[in-house]
């Protein structure tokens, strides 16, 4: 029955219903701006807590996005991914939860496009989120086609930064080691073994392993993310991301120093100085505060693996090691993101190809 709490403004719906062993349920929402949408959800809960297939006409965005959310859940989806997706569910819910899907045509969606056309990034993040729910409308046959195609989108260029060199990484380790800084290891991290912020932050003594020639072994095949306010170090959801390094005691010593010189104990290769884990958000900011504080030339924590593969190329590394190394998905990804060429590179290919030409004479 429809429930009307406030009158025009404000409905509520409840019903009744036995489960498979008999037993009655009564379930209850309130909050809706019509009697329709109240109607709506009664409908819909009906039809899928007794297995019933809803009328495809019925089905509004709402109804759409928590079985496409149930869906992720059952493909193991990250925490995060799923936390992204919710917060920019909030951006478009008060707009067309409420909407049946065969409303959702190109037109309403260009005009929810844009109003959030000045922030080019949010824009993208909607169009990723509302093709993507569209898409599993089109596997379930609910739509015949995904309207955000015809949609226009403003385009997301976000400003570029030159990758970090050989001259600026020596700089950046002098002066961490000179500050007696914390982000000293996880700089290591990132520069010896291409480790993103997530992997630095979950790696524990436990991963390295001494081998019988006196060097080291590392496995990242961990990550520590933060979804929903909550920390988790889960495994690497993909193998490329699980990856092994062998590095010489030296290196080792270096991973070590902070805790050393500070005379930490920690269970965490990178770790604050009362021997806590560092958190994912907590290098990005520290990182950037210093590189301001100190004058050197900017970068972000992540851009570390920009340089990473710049220097695999310039010491002539194959692409199938640093693709590898780097546990991309795809040497597409490590060829034409990261391993771009840089003056040094390009100043020896020319230097390679005058050689050529000239030693004819």
């Amino acid at each position: 029955m429809i429930i009307e709490l406030e009158k025009g403004k404000n409905y509520a719906a409840r019903f009744y219903y036995k489960d498979v062993f008999g037993k009655m349920h009564r379930p209850y929402k309130s909050g809706f701006p019509s009697r329709r949408a109240a109607q709506q959800w009664e409908m819909q809960e009906r039809a899928r807590l007794d297995g019933e297939v809803v009328a495809s006409e019925d089905i509004t965005f709402s109804y759409l996005y928590k079985e496409w959310h149930k869906n992720l859940i059952r493909q193991a989806a990250s925490p995060r991914t799923l936390e992204k997706y919710d917060r920019y569910h909030g951006y478009v819910s008060e707009y067309i939860d409420h909407l049946p899907l065969k409303r959702l045509h190109e037109h309403v969606l260009q005009k929810l496009i844009d109003i959030y056309q000045a922030s080019p990034a949010t824009c993208n993040e909607l169009r990723k989120l509302l093709s993507a729910a569209f898409n599993y409308a089109r596997k379930k046959r609910w739509m015949r086609e995904n309207p955000m195609d015809f949609v226009d989108v403003p385009a997301y260029r976000p400003q570029k930064f030159p990758a970090y060199d050989f001259d600026d990484i020596r700089a950046l380790f002098a002066t961490l080691r000179e500050d007696n800084s914390k982000l000293y290891t996880p700089v290591l991290c990132a520069c010896f073994f291409a480790a993103t912020r997530e992997e630095v932050c979950a790696l524990q003594e436990a991963d390295i392993v001494r081998l019988h020639d006196g060097n080291y072994r590392v496995t990242l095949d961990k990550a520590l993310i933060t979804a929903y306010g909550k920390s988790i170090i889960k495994t690497q959801k993909t193998e490329n991301r699980r990856r092994t390094f062998i590095f010489s005691a030296t290196v080792y010593d270096e991973l070590h120093a902070y805790k050393a010189r500070n005379g930490i104990g920690s269970p965490f290769v990178c770790c604050n100085k009362n021997g806590s884990n560092i958190q994912p958000n907590t290098i990005s900011n520290a990182f950037a505060r210093f590189l301001d504080a100190h004058g050197l030339k900017y970068t972000t924590f992540h851009k570390l693996r920009d340089a990473y593969a710049n220097t695999c190329k310039r010491l002539h590394v194959d692409l199938d090691t640093a693709y590898r190394m780097m546990g991309h998905a795809s040497y597409k990804t490590t060829a034409e993101h990261y391993a771009t060429a840089d003056d040094v590179l390009t100043a020896e290919a020319v230097s390679k190809i005058e050689h050529e030409l000239f030693a004819v004479r």
